[in-house]
């Protein structure tokens, strides 16, 4: 059972709407099925999902466990809040959830997640705006680590402004297969989505529907037949660092579209080995409420990488 108290926000709104934002990673199908079994109550009395709701009323939920936390069924990690003040929220997302609801209808959801959380973390304290705390970049669903929520409008157009600016920096970590000819490189390229397949392609040299890339990398260490390098985004178009390192014989292991599978499945891996490591912010041009962030850089403390690459690592 969990139970959650009403704040001002929801005064006079229905209590499906309230567990729809209380609960973002449970299906909507499973809090319907609640009302009908009538496991749904308000100060301890059962009720339908048109019941209005009052401020300071205690709303019980009576639904099994392995609904409530779907994510440890699902051997995943949860998310980690790694660094939080008044306008940002710096999370840490697990490999293998998406950013964003997709058309895979995931029941743990980043973004989706962050907002259940906090609205009911803060909910005498602060009213968000709906939709926030909102994404202000994206990470493929298999690649984890930092990402960037804003809490209100006015910070989120500062930092997508900021994003488009590229003033605000991304490195990454990640395992490749091979040991590169050069210790440091800038990498240049042309990128041309295909989104019908849901992968790009890179190019030497600019053709239709592409875009100029720039990828930069530097090997921290080499182990055999792999190494690890840290990768800064300077360009940051869809797949870019996959692709690119696939282009030139270095595909990051565990990578299923880009990457060797008969490689991926000697080490029976189930991620890419790729994780977003550090945001700093470059702030060049103003940056209103915000430029108290300027200089700052947030890295994230441990890397989780699946067992069978813990060797190369370590």
């Amino acid at each position: 059972m969990r139970e959650f108290s009403v704040t001002a926000k929801y005064d006079k709104k229905r209590i499906e709407q309230f567990l729809f934002d209380m609960l973002p990673n449970v299906k909507s199908s499973v809090i319907y099925k609640a009302f009908r079994k009538r496991n749904i109550k308000v100060n301890n009395k059962r009720v339908t999902m048109s019941y209005l709701l009052s401020v300071n009323d205690k709303v019980q939920v009576y639904i099994p466990d392995q609904y409530l936390n779907s994510a440890a069924d699902s051997n995943i990690n949860g998310p980690d809040i790694i660094y939080e003040d008044d306008f940002i929220i710096v999370v840490n997302k697990p490999q293998g959830i998406p950013v964003h609801k997709d058309k895979n209808e995931e029941t743990l959801v980043l973004d989706s997640w962050l907002q259940g959380y906090v609205r009911v973390r803060d909910q005498d304290k602060v009213s968000y705006e709906k939709g926030f705390p909102a994404l202000c970049h994206r990470l493929d669903r298999n690649t984890g680590g930092l990402v960037l929520f804003a809490k209100d409008s006015k910070s989120l157009a500062v930092l997508e402004d900021k994003f488009r600016m590229h003033e605000i920096g991304k490195k990454y970590l990640c395992i490749v297969v091979g040991v590169p000819s050069k210790n440091f490189r800038e990498l240049h390229g042309y990128l041309r989505k295909d989104s019908k397949n849901s992968r790009v392609y890179i190019f030497d040299n600019p053709v239709r529907g592409s875009e100029a890339i720039t990828t930069r990398y530097r090997v921290l260490k080499k182990a055999g037949d792999f190494s690890l390098l840290e990768v800064e985004l300077v360009t940051g178009k869809t797949h870019q660092i996959r692709a690119h390192l696939a282009h030139i014989g270095h595909p990051l292991v565990g990578d299923g579209k880009y990457g060797i599978n008969t490689i991926n499945r000697a080490l029976k891996l189930k991620w890419q080995a790729l994780w977003a490591n550090e945001l700093s912010f470059n702030f060049k041009s103003p940056s209103a409420h915000l430029d108290y962030l300027k200089g700052k850089t947030i890295i994230l403390p441990e890397v989780q990488w699946e067992n069978s690459l813990k060797h190369i690592v370590d």
